[in-house]
């Protein structure tokens, strides 16, 4: 084991190389759903790729804003919620990012882009964050953050989102708000119908994770803003545009089975995490963080499960691993291992 290598950036999601059962990706732990793949093969077989998409995505934009319920003109399309930050941001050239840490570790290399300055400060989902960031707030800034949280998992009320928002608008400021994971959430407490309203607030999304298909990127931005100009041409391949458009008919029926899903497992992956004595921190989403040893990944590789590693991400450390939930099987047999890991001696 001592050969594998983490990605370039220390995300998640390289275990497919060696072989490992991996629980550092994020995806959905149903897996892609049937349908999906079925139009997936419609579409190759149908040399959907030997025609261009459409220039702007229109057909991916239309189901993916009929899907959260708003208009298609403030809904755009990208290849993957990533490049679509990169361009908001380069586009607005902020004079200061705020960042509550941890958080997606992409946000601080993005806004490094602009040479803009970057304010980091520590939010662990205890007290007012309103109280917290506010006098950080100047003309010209973007308070940038993930809803749910990644990579702690912790959601933050609708509400209080608002309200904060309310109070950045008065500043000459807007707030971006991530919400990749808002579909694992039982809870859900979007934001992208309240674009319309909130002039000042831009929700960017990705829907890889939610549909399993991280090799195909698709990422939106919802936002009364005009960025149409910062669409690429072609903003999403030919197959991705007719199988996921399509698909986004049955997505409430599959959000519906993911949410059930992540709630009972999750429960039950604590209850067990509790009963080995491990530190973790509780979650909205099908991902937690736990708290040990600095070897436990290594630990576990010795058992083939691959975890996600966060000390790259201010202000942890080593120690602090990201655990994604999988299918029953496959997580009684890392409860297993880790009830074994823990049980050496160091």
């Amino acid at each position: 084991m001592n050969n594998i290598k983490s990605s370039a950036r220390g995300h998640g999601g390289y275990g497919w190389k060696y072989g490992l059962i991996d629980l550092s990706s994020n995806m959905n732990p149903l897996g892609t759903p049937k349908e999906l793949i079925y139009l997936i093969e419609e579409a190759v077989e149908q040399s959907h790729y030997s025609h261009y998409p459409t220039e702007l995505g229109d057909e991916l934009r239309e189901a993916l804003a009929s899907y959260e319920g708003i208009d298609p003109s403030m809904t755009y399309v990208f290849n993957g919620a990533t490049e679509a930050l990169q361009m908001l941001i380069m586009h607005l050239r902020p004079r200061r990012v705020v960042i509550p840490i941890p958080n997606y570790s992409d946000y601080i290399r993005i806004s490094r882009l602009v040479n803009t300055e970057i304010v980091l400060t520590e939010y662990w989902n205890l007290g007012s964050l309103s109280d917290l960031i506010l006098d950080k707030i100047t003309t010209g800034t973007v308070f940038m953050l993930s809803n749910p949280n990644s990579p702690m998992g912790y959601l933050i009320h609708r509400d209080e989102l608002l309200s904060l928002a309310e109070e950045i608008k008065r500043q000459g400021s807007l707030v971006i708000v991530d919400e990749s994971f808002m579909d694992f959430v039982k809870d859900n407490q979007s934001l992208i119908k309240y674009v319309d309203e909130y002039e000042n607030i831009i929700v960017v999304k990705s829907y890889t994770k939610f549909l399993a298909i991280p090799g195909l990127r698709i990422g939106a931005v919802y936002t009364r803003i005009n960025i149409e100009d910062l669409v690429p041409t072609w903003p999403t391949n030919s197959i991705v545009e007719y199988a996921v458009s399509r698909f986004m008919n049955h997505a409430h029926e599959f959000r519906e089975l993911t949410v059930n899903y992540v709630y009972e497992e999750r429960s039950r992956v604590f209850n067990a995490l509790r009963e080995l004595n491990i530190n973790y921190y509780d979650s909205s989403t099908h991902y937690f963080v736990i708290k040990h040893r600095p070897s436990l990944g290594d630990d576990l590789l010795k058992f083939n499960f691959l975890i996600r590693d966060l000390s790259n991400i201010p202000p942890l450390s080593k120690g602090y691993f990201r655990v994604s939930i999988r299918s029953v099987d496959i997580d009684n047999e890392f409860l297993n291992a880790l009830s074994k890991v823990i049980q050496i001696k160091h």
